[in-house]
């Protein structure tokens, strides 16, 4: 096993066909199906199962994947920290949509005009899947609320505070003014998939509140929300600094929570059990500037 055969096998997993990742490695797909053989041959073990034109990766492949993308990003460190001062290559980063859409935009453009050899890749993810792309090294910094998660995984996380953001309570425009739990017309939570720190802050006030609620409906994006909440299908909990930029473009409304639930950090995340590379460095001295 050698870094040529787990980029053979990375790719594979990530295209999900002989075919495929063939055409993105520049070579015929029988070179692939043997170079997989030989690796599974190797290891002993079946990295996929193969359903007519389709692969599906296996749990032994999924453990591999996870070492396959350590060692890889380790090599890309090796190779840059061998070139010049200047920061380049790829950074892999992660956030939540609500962050992405509003504090990393003007970040993200300034330093790429500083450092416009450093490739940047944004996904976003809810809190708890990013911390687990952190700690699999499937991502190199990670813009995340603060949480359980990370006091318990503090011994290979570092962190430092990005900003705290304010959380309010949206309603439709026409709802009433809400002090308490009581004051709710509609109770059914709109939120982001499972692992979101402020859907979990929602259920909590509203157990606080001694609210019995629906069956939360799970969105892709806050606009989404957002359109639903002015719609009067239910109720949100999101960053205020998200909010009234699109108070103009939805008829809704916001009320204040109690600080302990309302007020969380926004933190930046990233491994600090290994030496950290030159343009995440650079990346973290420009946040920390900015």
């Amino acid at each position: 096993m050698n870094s040529t055969s787990l980029n053979l096998f990375k790719t594979v997993a990530e295209t999900g066909s002989i075919t495929a990742a063939a055409r993105n490695l520049h070579c015929v797909s029988s070179n692939v199906t043997t170079r997989l053989k030989q690796l599974e041959s190797s290891l002993d073990v079946s990295l996929f199962i193969r359903e007519k034109n389709r692969l599906h990766i296996t749990p032994e492949g999924e453990l591999l994947l996870r070492y396959a993308n350590k060692i890889l990003a380790l090599l890309d460190e090796a190779e840059l920290s061998m070139q010049g001062t200047k920061a380049a290559g790829p950074l892999r980063i992660g956030a939540m949509e609500t962050t992405a859409a509003v504090r990393l935009p003007a970040l993200l453009a300034n330093f790429h005009r500083e450092m416009p050899s450093v490739e940047l890749n944004l996904k976003t993810s809810p809190t708890d899947v990013l911390v687990q792309q952190i700690l699999n090294s499937e991502l190199e910094i990670a813009f995340v609320a603060d949480h359980q998660a990370l006091h318990v995984d503090n011994s290979r996380l570092q962190t430092q505070v990005l900003c705290q953001e304010t959380l309010v309570l949206v309603t439709a425009a026409e709802h009433g003014h809400v002090v308490t739990g009581a004051d709710l017309e509609v109770t059914r939570p709109l939120v982001f998939v499972k692992g979101c720190n402020y859907r979990s802050r929602l259920g909590q006030w509203l157990r606080l509140q001694n609210i019995d609620y629906a069956e939360p409906l799970e969105f892709g994006s806050f606009q989404a929300i957002l359109g639903c909440v002015s719609a009067g299908m239910g109720i949100a909990l999101l960053p205020e600094s998200v909010v009234k930029q699109y108070e103009t473009s939805f008829p809704i409304r916001c009320h204040s929570i109690s600080p302990h639930i309302g007020n969380v950090n926004t933190m930046m995340v990233w491994l600090k059990n290994r030496e950290v590379s030159r343009v995440l460095n650079c990346f973290l001295s420009f946040i920390s500037s900015h």
